[in-house]
């Protein structure tokens, strides 16, 4: 069950009438009036036309004496179409009525439990209801006055997700599914056949993972920066009408299918060696014995350093890799998604007018924006030492349990940090001097 609300202006309140009204589809597919309330009326067919009704409506709006720039509620009424296929047009004006009794009595409240947006009036209000089967889902288009017959201006806040709510309650009510319900059942199927690509991907590969889901019919919507590196992605599918043409396309963030974020760029490696701890451990089996040699060295540098202050890590960083790890011997640290994003937005290219010594080096923003990465590592305690020690998956887990809120603060302070610590060799021009 979905109802959708929203608010729009006079010109598209006039668009919406004819629409819901006189929609150009075959004889057979054309709306269906369903019912209409204080609007002038031709005879039993309903009303006259789209264009006296919104004159009507229009005339409420300027004699009310309110001044309001979006006049007309557009409402969509979805029912479960596995309920409403063989419904009598009695079933119909029931759906509507409820539709109307739901949204009129529910508020729409706050964390605090404070009422931030008023039900409707629409019960009190012109409106006019047409029935649309052109789609696979057959539902009702409603066009409401936003100026009730007592000339008060119905609240529109947040009437989406009054909607949202109304919706819920009605299908509470019939006993039918929630659109929630619908999606979470969508996102549990994305998830069980990611799973299974996974599974059965001999080596991990991102665009082989791609291939495989899109081969079981999903939709991959992959962002990538200018260096070629997948930076996210959004997966979902294209939904048809009964006509066969394209209805709309359903797509979800891989950080919003929960599932505890693993099907996330960043994680979707560390997804595949869950399952596939044969071939993971018999790879770092090998990589043991390649780099026994490598190790035997860098016992003999310790022993020779061991009285020396430990150096501090050398780390690699590039336009390219930034995002993505900081390395010392072999050990790498990631960043979620969210932090470098908020390190990128938070640091911009400097110019030398900015500052009074042009002779001076003025750092690139990618050199800014490694240093921002370092400091946000170092201060989530995630620090490698030359031993090798500090990285891996035991690094992942330093991220869990910190909120976007929480790593958005942390990533800015660090891009504050290290903006202070490229220009500290500068001097910067203060505002209202002259250049």
């Amino acid at each position: 069950m979905i109802i959708k609300v929203n608010t729009i202006s006079s010109s598209h309140g006039h668009n919406a009438i004819e629409y819901a009204m006189n929609k150009k589809m075959s004889d057979k597919e054309k709306p269906e009036f369903l019912a209409s309330a204080h609007l002038p009326v031709g005879d039993i067919l309903g009303p006259v036309d789209s264009t006296c009704i919104w004159e009507s409506m229009k005339r409420r709006q300027a004699n009310s004496g309110h001044k309001i720039k979006d006049g007309f509620f557009r409402i969509e009424i979805c029912p479960p179409m596995e309920e409403c296929r063989n419904w009598s047009m009695k079933d119909w004006e029931k759906l509507l009525q409820d539709s109307i009794r739901h949204l009129d009595s529910t508020d729409f409240l706050g964390k605090s439990g404070n009422v931030i947006g008023k039900h409707t009036d629409i019960a009190h209000s012109q409106r006019i209801a047409t029935i649309h089967r052109d789609t696979d889902n057959y539902h009702i288009h409603l066009i409401a006055n936003r100026i009730n017959e007592n000339n008060e201006v119905q609240d529109d806040t947040r009437c989406r997700n009054r909607g949202v709510l109304a919706a819920n309650k009605l299908a509470e009510e019939r006993g039918w599914i929630k659109a929630q319900d619908r999606q979470d059942k969508r996102k549990v199927k994305i998830h069980a056949d990611a799973i299974d690509v996974l599974r059965h991907m001999e080596k991990y590969s991102l665009e082989e993972y791609f291939k495989g889901m899109q081969a079981r019919g999903w939709k991959i919507d992959a962002k990538y920066d200018s260096g070629g590196i997948c930076r996210g992605y959004s997966i979902g599918q294209d939904l048809y009408k009964a006509n066969g043409r394209l209805s709309s396309t359903i797509m979800y963030q891989s950080s919003k299918l929960r599932f505890g974020r693993d099907l996330m760029v960043s994680r979707l490696e560390g997804t595949w060696k869950k399952l596939h701890p044969v071939q993971v451990k018999a790879s770092e089996k090998n990589n043991m014995q390649d780099n026994c040699m490598l190790n035997s060295l860098r016992e003999n540098r310790d022993s020779v350093t061991s009285m020396e202050t430990k150096p501090i890590p050398k780390w690699e960083c590039s336009a390219h890799t930034a995002k993505e790890t900081w390395r010392d011997e072999g050990t790498s640290v990631r960043i979620p998604d969210v932090a470098f994003e908020t390190i990128s937005n938070n640091i911009q290219s400097l110019g030398r007018f900015d500052y009074y010594d042009r002779d001076e080096d003025i750092p690139a923003k990618m050199q800014i924006v490694a240093v921002a990465v370092f400091e946000f590592c170092t201060a989530a305690n995630v620090y490698p030492s030359s031993g090798g020690g500090g990285g891996g998956s035991d690094n992942d887990l330093r991220w869990d349990g910190k909120t976007e809120d929480e790593l958005q603060q942390m990533a800015a302070a660090a891009a504050h940090k290290a903006i202070g610590r490229c220009t500290s060799h500068l001097t910067k021009r203060k505002r209202g001097l002259g250049r």
